[in-house]
């Protein structure tokens, strides 16, 4: 992996030494272990910021269709970036002559909490990696080691596409599968198989959490919409009081706008100030959109979301005897 690194500062430094980009989007060693930053590289010398290593979690998609704007630009894309950068070029948001995408083979992102000490705490752990499949805690206690493998967050354990479906140029060779790709689907059909009153109770206890910070919304590639429909006064979709009913309905509302566009990247619910699941309600839909449609989201630049067409032939779910 520290190859991977090297291959990253290399393009990047080549890219834009020689004009074909004004920006390069990637990672930087964050201000405390345990964090990286997106990097925003404009001149070659400072290829070197750029890292490569489980922390590595941001979506740097997020950033294109405001970036692009102003010229050409590279990307480190994972297979979940380059999924959703496959839909903004769907969805005419970024022009697919305007980014460059450099693949990087994706084997998981670990998750914080996980490698947190006696105490419960991340303060005064000093972390190494050995550039392979091993990280390396030191703290007051002593040094322990833990494989990425077993502090994998839960998007990359199911991620099925870790290796990212269109490049211009692969920075390394495929990743494994992840442990949990082949039953991607497995928990929300264990939730989706409860009773519906308990399936209300389950979401109306998560949907009472919610603060209306509207982090989630930041941070997904896919909510571009320059005005939300949670902020129109007209039509109004909700109030501004924080209730759950109002919560619920942003939820919901933002749930359906994803449906067939998600790409289950989950950044909303990593920044998600309260813990609420919310990858699981995107997930639900996901599913039925591939069981009706048999269309996966992020894979084709070329195709068209079932939910972003019409055809005749569509499944009609008000005439399903199993419904």
């Amino acid at each position: 992996m520290r190859a991977l690194e090297q291959a990253m500062r290399d393009k990047a430094r080549e890219l834009l030494a020689s004009g074909q980009v004004r920006l390069v989007l990637g990672y930087e060693a964050g201000s405390v272990p345990f964090r990286t930053a997106p990097a925003f590289i404009e001149a070659p010398a400072d290829a070197e910021r750029l890292v490569w290593n489980p922390f590595c979690t941001n979506n740097l998609a997020v950033y294109l269709p405001a970036a692009v704007g102003a010229g050409r630009v590279a990307v480190m894309a994972k297979g979940c970036d380059a999924r959703s950068i496959v839909t903004l070029i769907q969805e005419h948001q970024v022009p697919r002559e305007r980014v460059v995408i450099l693949g990087v083979p994706c084997t998981g992102m670990a998750e914080t909490a996980r490698l947190a000490g006696a105490d419960g705490s991340l303060h005064g752990i000093a972390v190494t990696w050995d550039g392979d499949g091993t990280l390396g805690l030191r703290d007051a206690d002593g040094e322990r080691s833990v494989a990425v493998r077993d502090v994998l967050q839960e998007r990359c354990r199911l991620c099925e596409h870790n290796t990212p479906a269109l490049t211009d140029e692969m920075l390394g060779e495929a990743a494994p599968p992840m442990p949990g790709a082949a039953e991607p689907f497995a928990a929300v059909k264990a939730l989706a198989s409860r009773p519906v009153e308990e399936r209300r109770a389950y979401w109306r206890a998560q949907v009472e959490r919610c603060i209306r910070c509207y982090a989630c919304r930041a941070a997904c590639p896919a909510c571009y919409c320059r005005t939300c429909f949670m902020d129109k006064a007209a039509p109004r979709w909700a109030s501004k009081a924080n209730t759950a009913d109002e919560s619920w309905m942003f939820h919901a509302g933002r749930a359906f706008h994803l449906a067939g566009r998600c790409v289950e990247c989950g950044e909303c619910e990593r920044v998600c100030p309260m813990g609420i699941p919310i990858s699981a309600l995107n997930r639900m839909l996901d599913r039925e959109v591939r069981e009706r449609f048999g269309y996966t989201a992020g894979l084709d630049p070329d195709g068209v979301a079932p939910l972003g067409t019409f055809r005749p032939e569509d499944p009609d779910p008000a005439g399903s005897e199993e419904r």
